[in-house]
C-alpha cells in the first residue's frame, strides 16, 4: 500500500516537474482526485463533475487580487479594454483608400447629398491610390514601433494610465485628422504617424488585462473576443465612415469617432481600475509543510474604495526593471515560436485590410461601379465571416481543447489549439479560390463579396491562433510577447500595403488572391511541424535559458 502511494506521488511529482521545467505547461483538471494529497490546498472549482484547479492561483488574503474580482466587475473591465481596442481598430482602416471621400469646394451636404458634391481623397490630395495607402503603411508600422516604448510603461506604472493617456492622444490625433482632411496631405500623414504612436497598446494591453483578471481556462475565449473586437473594426470602420461621409462630409467620420472614444476615456476612467498585482500569489507546486496551514488564512489586507480605484497614477511595480523588460520584446523577436506565430497573424491581418486597402480599386470601378455606402456595406460579409470564427474559436475550440485535455490526465498543453489551423487552410483555399475567379471573370457582385466573407473566417482563425498560441507559451510575458508578435505583424503588414494596389493593377485579382492564398496555406499548414514538435522546441528553448524563454 505504502509502495503504491510512493508510486502515486512520483507520478504527481513528475507532473509538477514537467509544469516547471515547460513554460506554457499546465495542470487544469484533476478529474479523480489522484493528485488531492498533493493539490488539497489549492482551489478550484468543481465543472461536470471535474475538479478544475484555478491558474493562476488568487491570493487568499489579499481581496485587491483582480483574479477575485466579481464576475460583472471583470465584465466592465474586458467591456471596456474591447472597445477602446475596437476604437483603436477603426481609426486604421477608416481611411480605406479611395473610398473615403472630401468635400468638393462650396459643398453644402445639408442641401446637395448626392455623389456629385464629394471626390475622393485621392484627388484632394492630387494623389494615387499608392501614395494614399502610405498613409495607412505609416499609421501600422508606427503601431509596431510605438509598442516597445508603451510596454515598458505599462508593465512598470500600470495598465489604467497607459489606457487613459493613450486614449487622450487617439482622441487629438483624430480631431486633428478632421480639420487635415480640408487643408494638406502633410499635415494629414503626420497626424496618421503620431496616431500610430499613440494607438499601439491597442494590440498588446487589452491581453495582458485578460491575462490580470482571469483564469486559463477563461483566457482562450476572452481572447477570441479580444480578436473579434480588433479584427472587425477593419470591416466596421469603412462600413460606417461611408454613412457618415455620405451624409455630413469626411471630417464628421473622424471628429465622431473622437467622440466615442472621449466616450470610452469616461468610462474608463470611472469603472476600470488597475489590473496590475504583483502581490503574492499561491503556486501550483506539491505542498510543502505549513502550506496547509494557509487554507483557513482570512483576508488581512484592506480592501481598496472605489474612489482609491479612480487613482491615475496608482504607483507602479517596484520589482520591474525598465532596461531588462524593453530588451525582452528584442530578444523575443528571434524567436523561433514567436516568429512563426507572427507571420501566421501578420499574413491573417493582410487578408483582412487588402480588403480594406483594395475596396474603391476592386468595387469602386468597372464592372460594379459601386458609390461610397455600397462599398461600406461590402464589409457586412467579413464582418459576418468574424462572427463564425469567433464562435469556433471562443467555444469549439475550447471545447476540444477542454476534453484533450482530459485526455492528457489533466495537463494542457498551448499546442492543443493549432489543429484550427487545419481547418483555416481548407477554408482559405475555397474562398480564395470563390475571390480570384468571380473578380477574374466579372460575375454578379455577390460572388466575390461572400468569397470575402469565407477568407475572413480563416482570417480570424489564423489571427486568433497568433495571438493565443505564444501567450500560452509565455504566460508571464504577455506583454513582451504581444509586442514582439505586434512589431512583426505590422513590418509584414506594412511591406504589403506598399505595393499590393500596383500589383493589383499590374496583375489582376485572379494572381493576386490565389497567391494570398497559397501563401496563407503554407504558413497554416506548417503549424503541423508545432504539434509534432512545439513541446520539445519549447523544452530546449527553456533549458538553455535563449530567446527569452
Amino acid at each position: 500500500m505504502k509502495s503504491e502511494d510512493n508510486q502515486d506521488e512520483l507520478h504527481d511529482m513528475k507532473h509538477i516537474e514537467q509544469i516547471e521545467t515547460v513554460p506554457g505547461t499546465e495542470i487544469l483538471f484533476d478529474s479523480d482526485g489522484a493528485a488531492g494529497h498533493l493539490y488539497a490546498y489549492l482551489q478550484h472549482v468543481e465543472k461536470k463533475g471535474h475538479r478544475i484547479l484555478l491558474v493562476p492561483q488568487p491570493s487568499r488574503v489579499d481581496p485587491n487580487d483582480p483574479l477575485t474580482w466579481s464576475r460583472l466587475k471583470k465584465a466592465i473591465v474586458f467591456g471596456n479594454a474591447c472597445l477602446y481596442s475596437f476604437l483603436g481598430g477603426v481609426t486604421g482602416p477608416i481611411i480605406a483608400a479611395g473610398m473615403i471621400c472630401l468635400l468638393r469646394p462650396g459643398w453644402d451636404p445639408f442641401s446637395d447629398m448626392t455623389p456629385a458634391g464629394i471626390i475622393q481623397l485621392t484627388e484632394v490630395y492630387d494623389a494615387s491610390f499608392q501614395k494614399i495607402n502610405i498613409a495607412v503603411a505609416a499609421n501600422l508600422i508606427c503601431t509596431g514601433v510605438g509598442c516597445f516604448y508603451w510596454m515598458p510603461f505599462l508593465a512598470k506604472f500600470g495598465r489604467r494610465p497607459t489606457y487613459l493617456i493613450t486614449a487622450v492622444v487617439m482622441c487629438a490625433c483624430l480631431i486633428w485628422q478632421g480639420f487635415a482632411t480640408r487643408t494638406t496631405y502633410t499635415s494629414f500623414l503626420v497626424a496618421r504617424i503620431i496616431m500610430g504612436l499613440g494607438q499601439s497598446p491597442i494590440y498588446s494591453i487589452a491581453p495582458t488585462t485578460i491575462r490580470d483578471i482571469y483564469f486559463v481556462h477563461h483566457q482562450g475565449a476572452m481572447i477570441a473576443f479580444y480578436g473579434l473586437s480588433v479584427l472587425v473594426a477593419a470591416q466596421i470602420g469603412p462600413m460606417l465612415s461611408s454613412f457618415i461621409i455620405y451624409s455630413i462630409g469626411p471630417a464628421w467620420s473622424f471628429w465622431i469617432l473622437a467622440c466615442c472614444l472621449g466616450v470610452n476615456l469616461i468610462t474608463m476612467f470611472f469603472t476600470m481600475p488597475e489590473t496590475m498585482y504583483y502581490g503574492e500569489r499561491p503556486k501550483v507546486a506539491p505542498a510543502e509543510p505549513g502550506d496547509l496551514d494557509t487554507v483557513g488564512q482570512v483576508q488581512t489586507v484592506e480592501k481598496r474604495s472605489w474612489t482609491r480605484e479612480l487613482t491615475i497614477w496608482p504607483g507602479g511595480n517596484p520589482t520591474v526593471d525598465l532596461r531588462a523588460i524593453f530588451l525582452k520584446p528584442f530578444i523575443l523577436c528571434l524567436n523561433p515560436i514567436i516568429i512563426w506565430a507572427s507571420l501566421v497573424y501578420g499574413m491573417s491581418f493582410i487578408s483582412l485590410t487588402t480588403l480594406a486597402a483594395t475596396a474603391a480599386q476592386i468595387f469602386g470601378e468597372a464592372p460594379y461601379f459601386f458609390n461610397s455606402i455600397d462599398q461600406g456595406l461590402v464589409f457586412l460579409s467579413p464582418f459576418v465571416g468574424s462572427l463564425c470564427a469567433t464562435f469556433f474559436c471562443s467555444y469549439v475550440v475550447d471545447k476540444i481543447v477542454i476534453r484533450a485535455t482530459q485526455r492528457n490526465g489533466g495537463v494542457r498543453e498551448p499546442e492543443m489549439r493549432l489543429f484550427s489551423l487545419l481547418v483555416a487552410a481548407g477554408v482559405t483555399v475555397v474562398g480564395s479560390i470563390v475571390c480570384a475567379l468571380c473578380l477574374h471573370y466579372e460575375t454578379q457582385y455577390m460572388g466575390p463579396i461572400v468569397g470575402f466573407g469565407i477568407i475572413t473566417v480563416s482570417n480570424q482563425i489564423g489571427a486568433n491562433i497568433g495571438m493565443s498560441y505564444p501567450l500560452d507559451c509565455y504566460p508571464q510575458s504577455t506583454a513582451e510577447v504581444m509586442v514582439s508578435v505586434t512589431f512583426l505583424r505590422s513590418v509584414v503588414t506594412w511591406i504589403w500595403n506598399w505595393f499590393i494596389n500596383t500589383w493589383l493593377t499590374n496583375c489582376g485579382p485572379l494572381v493576386v488572391f490565389l497567391s494570398m492564398g497559397a501563401i496563407q496555406v503554407a504558413f497554416q499548414l506548417s503549424s503541423i511541424g508545432f504539434l509534432v514538435w512545439g513541446k520539445k522546441l519549447r523544452v530546449a528553448l527553456h533549458q538553455r535559458h535563449i530567446l527569452g524563454s
